[in-house]
């Protein structure tokens, strides 16, 4: 298949599979693409503005329609990504009190075992 073709068969596609992941996902994939291209101290208004340009010129602009994707969406992700904010770690155990016994099987309180 030519690679026209193949362009304009996942352009065609893009809203239906667009709508099919949902905004979320799609913001979350448009992240990780989007975190080397765009610069760290830049003006806001021009890295959306960039932003909008490339959506635009791309012809994926359907997708981000369908999916429900608007100019506020994209600026908050830019936001984001320039401040370098991350998704919070967060703790998969509960958190070890200082009298509770030692997770290491002593059978000592953590206070005296490997709290210290």
């Amino acid at each position: 298949m030519p690679l026209n073709i193949f362009k304009g068969l996942s352009k065609a596609m893009g809203p239906l599979v667009a709508k099919r992941i949902g905004k979320e996902e799609f913001l979350n994939q448009l992240r990780e693409a989007w975190t080397p291209v765009v610069k760290v101290n830049t003006d806001i208004d021009q890295e959306v503005t960039n932003a909008l340009d490339r959506i635009e010129k791309s012809g994926f602009g359907k997708s981000f329609k369908a999916v429900g994707i608007t100019e506020e969406d994209i600026r908050t992700l830019l936001v984001d990504i320039q401040s370098g904010k991350s998704e919070p770690v967060r703790r998969l155990e509960t958190k070890v009190g200082r009298n509770d016994p030692c997770p290491c099987g002593s059978g000592k309180k953590y206070k005296r075992c490997c709290g210290k």
